[in-house]
């Protein structure tokens, strides 16, 4: 008997609340998908739930689909798995079809080969959902990476579930169409993305402070600031204290976790309350598509993306768009970009450097200890070249070298390996897998 299998793990977001509290609509269209796939149904049951919900099942010959809806919060997890030989791209389609019949606005799928004698890792995809013009239906399935066992830092895992088991305060713990997000207090306070550690409060500031600062300091104008990334504020309560900055506008693509910086008391207050000053403007957006729209010069431009731990973060760093912030920095603006650890990944801070420099930039590397996550390593960039000089940071800090030029000393090791950097492009995408091999020569 053959025991290769096909298994879909579906979390659909923004769907209709009146589709998922049909138990009759739900079982008739999943036995429609069924048939169309060329499964055999055996049996079904379908149980709705006062006042709203519904779980049910299909039993097939070759296993089972099932669902449970929220249909209070627009949610709805289903759980698809056949063995045999049944094509996985008429899978996919159905999976698409149905999610699009439920009016999901998005949906992210878990695919794991079942029954391999070889390990294969699971596939993650996440589909979109939205009207075109016409006020028709159009599904973008996009974002297909491979999750690695090591993609997670194991030791913040074996910490946070520490956390969550113990007497430990959990100030916020919730999941957006991106991520899961928890905020929780040992003996400081922390933020965790996907079970990965953002931030200590015992240290963040040695982080936020050296990407800040040198940027904010290096000219004296710096009236209109934009940064990318950052949902938690607290590269923008350092942006806010400088009195002559005017306009600073923020985009963050997570809706849930800006949510939860404007109102977990814990956190508004780590960041200074820094959304409610009337100089800020967010933008819940992804940062490519908003800088491809855009239009405005900006004196200062801070660069706080995620690490290109995969395919899809990877674009982020790519040689396309950092042209496209190039064209957004002012004659005499300055740039910084969090560049990842010098010590751990090396060859992808210098590759990060070589792709800005590739796209017109002028770059000055320099590098922090954050006692949380090592030696840290930013870029600084302009449209000018940049040396080393003296410079004055005019407003407080707590966790900056005196004096500030002592951060542009790098490490003679993070120094060895730039002859290996290369330039990431999207023809040419490479940092994500850069990214992941110096992490599992950590590993070793």
């Amino acid at each position: 008997m053959d025991t290769t299998g096909h298994h879909f793990i579906i979390e659909s977001y923004g769907c209709s609340e009146s589709r998922l509290n049909s138990g009759e609509w739900l079982e008739k269209e999943m036995s429609n998908i069924v048939n169309q796939v060329g499964m055999n149904k055996l049996s079904s049951h379908f149980h709705p739930f006062y006042p709203e919900g519904v779980t049910g099942v299909i039993v097939l010959s070759t296993s089972h689909f099932s669902i449970h809806t929220w249909p209070e919060k627009k949610y709805a997890a289903l759980d698809l798995y056949t063995c045999g030989d049944t094509s996985t791209d008429r899978l996919w389609k159905a999976i698409e079809t149905f999610t699009e019949q439920i009016g999901a606005q998005f949906t992210q799928v878990y695919y794991v080969p079942r029954g391999n004698k070889t390990h294969s890792d699971p596939i993650l995809r996440k589909q979109w959902t939205s009207q075109n013009k016409d006020n028709r239906l159009t599904t973008q399935m996009e974002h297909l990476q491979m999750i690695k066992p090591n993609q997670s830092n194991e030791w913040d895992i074996i910490q946070l579930k520490e956390i969550l088991s113990g007497e430990h305060h959990v100030h916020y713990q919730g999941k957006s169409p991106f991520q899961d997000i928890f905020i929780v207090e040992a003996n400081d306070l922390r933020l965790y993305l996907d079970y990965e550690l953002q931030f200590s409060s015992i240290d963040e500031r040695y982080y936020h402070e050296a990407l800040v600062h040198p940027a904010m300091s290096w000219n004296d104008k710096r009236e209109r600031v934009l940064i990318l990334g950052g949902g938690d504020g607290l590269a923008l309560r350092e942006v806010l204290k400088y009195p002559d900055v005017q306009q600073v506008e923020l985009v963050d693509i997570d809706p849930v976790v800006l949510e939860a910086a404007r109102t977990v008391p814990a956190l508004t207050k780590q960041n200074n309350r820094a959304f409610f000053d009337s100089r800020v403007t967010v933008h819940v957006k992804d940062a490519n598509a908003f800088i491809e729209k855009c239009q405005k010069q900006y004196d200062v431009i801070i660069i706080d993306f995620p690490d290109p731990v995969d395919e899809v973060i990877a674009e982020l760093y790519t040689k396309e768009l950092f042209e496209k912030i190039a064209r957004r920095l002012s004659k005499t603006g300055t740039l910084v970009c969090q560049s990842n650890s010098t010590e751990d990944t090396p060859i992808v801070f210098w590759s990060i450097a070589k792709t800005m420099e590739a796209a017109g930039l002028f770059t000055l590397p320099y590098e922090r200890i954050v006692p949380s996550f090592g030696i840290w390593g930013f870029h600084l960039a302009a449209h000018q070249p940049l040396k080393e000089k003296m410079f004055y940071v005019p407003v407080p800090h707590q966790a900056l070298p005196d004096p500030v030029t002592k951060l542009f000393q790098l490490t003679n090791r993070a120094q060895r390996t730039e002859p290996y950097a290369v330039v990431h492009t999207k023809k040419q995408s490479q940092l994500h897998d850069i990214y992941q091999k110096e992490i599992r020569n950590l590993n070793r």
